[in-house]
């Protein structure tokens, strides 16, 4: 593979960042501040800035917004990509930065119920290209431009993968609850007039069926005809109404972490609770490391709250390496621009930290709660998210739940639904 020379008067951890993610897989490349380097190369070159170089490199403006000492959460209009892509004729690798970063998400206050950054609020959802994984295809385009002018580099597209997680935020929908909380719960059926209910939890409560939320030999009787290996993610927090796995000081609780993590890659899920506090985010950190008899190094919050940069940095502090909150659960789509694992850059520290990011497409509850509630039209929005990811040779990382099987408060179609989707049937 041929070296890439890049040229620029300025540099910086942001740019390096950038020229990293976008060519440390595929080739060697090479930054100098000497134009006469780059007009020595014979192979492909990369002027990014107004001087014109005396070879065929390829010309990248630059906006200014990578030397930025501040978090600038606002993209300059001249690093702004439109789609589809027809020529390189913005900042792309402000851009690039600007969609990896999650600069956006620095300092906003216009957050939902639960603290969560909208997705609306995103340039992605305002430009319409959300459903894009447009930072990959910003990077595809430049590849296409770079073979164009040297036939001889080549990118091999990578093999596209698809990743089935889970979390587990309730392990059981009746079992293992304490006497308020059954009491709460058919007060609550009655006042609902959800007969159905109590009679659901009288049966598991004497053990005449099976409690609805707890799927797990269903779920990996489906994976291991599939020959594939999800990803769980267990809830440890129960100290709120938002925050409230059952049962987490049980045996059965703590045979099941053993269970999952002798076969499987398990992660913690952090409550909202421990986002504004690093003392019960260690305690919920160590109490699954104990149950499941290792170090836990992967994570995801508990309703995919990200707070930018506090969250990633308190992950990094207990020992997390790889977190898959980067995505939205009101919308289906790439929040980063990307299907592909990436090194977090932290902006207030001006570093590329070594936590990885595996950004999700796709959520379970998005269809029932948020958006789409046929079947039709789920297995649609998948395909074409699906269809996004395998374009660019990416993974496809959906998110579904142990208690979405037609237990309390869920869609009794979803698990017919889901099957098909993990069969590709009708995709």
């Amino acid at each position: 593979m041929l070296k890439v020379i890049i040229y620029s008067e300025q540099s910086s951890n942001r740019f390096l960042y950038v020229l990293t993610w976008i060519f440390r897989d595929f080739c060697s490349f090479q930054m100098t501040h000497d134009l006469s380097v780059l007009n020595a190369h014979d192979g492909p070159g990369i002027c990014y800035g107004k001087i014109n170089s005396q070879t065929k490199a390829i010309q990248i403006p630059d906006s200014g917004y990578l030397w930025t000492p501040e978090v600038a959460s606002v993209l300059p209009e001249s690093a702004m990509v439109h789609f589809p892509i027809t020529h390189l004729e913005t900042d792309i690798f402000s851009f690039i930065f600007f969609s990896l970063s999650r600069a956006e998400e620095y300092g906003m206050e216009d957050r939902d119920t639960f603290g969560r950054f909208k997705a609306e609020n995103s340039l992605a959802y305002k430009n319409g290209f959300l459903k894009l994984p447009y930072a990959d295809l910003v990077k595809a385009e430049l590849f296409e431009s770079i073979s164009k002018k040297w036939p001889a580099f080549q990118v091999p597209l990578p093999v596209y993968n698809r990743q089935i997680t889970y979390d587990i935020d309730v392990a059981w929908a009746y079992l293992h609850r304490s006497f308020f909380r059954h009491t709460y719960g058919v007060i609550r059926d009655i006042l609902h007039g959800n007969f159905f209910a109590i009679r659901d939890r009288w049966q598991v409560l004497n053990h005449l069926k099976e409690d609805p939320f707890f799927t797990f030999s269903r779920i990996l009787k489906i994976h291991a005809e599939l020959e594939d290996s999800p990803v769980f993610f267990c809830l440890m927090g129960n100290k709120s109404k938002i925050d409230r796995a059952v049962g987490v000081h049980s045996g059965a609780f703590k045979q099941l972490i053993r269970d999952l993590a002798s076969k499987y890659i398990i992660g913690l899920h952090p409550s909202l609770k421990s986002g504004s506090n690093i003392k019960e985010l260690k305690r919920e950190y160590t109490l699954l490391c104990t149950y499941a008899e290792k170090e836990i190094i992967h994570s995801r919050q508990h309703y995919l709250l990200i707070n930018l940069p506090g969250t990633y940095q308190n992950l990094i502090d207990i020992g997390v390496k790889n977190d898959y909150s980067m995505g939205y659960a009101s919308e289906c789509g790439f929040r980063a621009g990307t299907c592909f694992p990436f090194l977090w850059f932290d902006i207030e520290k001006d570093i590329c930290t070594e936590l990885t990011v595996h950004p999700f497409q796709a959520m379970d509850v998005t269809f029932w709660v948020y958006g789409q509630n046929t079947k039709e039209k789920i297995l649609s929005a998948l395909k074409d998210i699906e269809n996004q990811c395998r374009a660019v040779g990416g993974t496809f990382t959906f998110i579904a739940h142990n208690s979405s099987f037609s237990g309390p408060g869920t869609w009794e179609k979803w698990e017919d639904i889901y099957v098909k989707f993990l069969n590709d049937e009708n995709i």
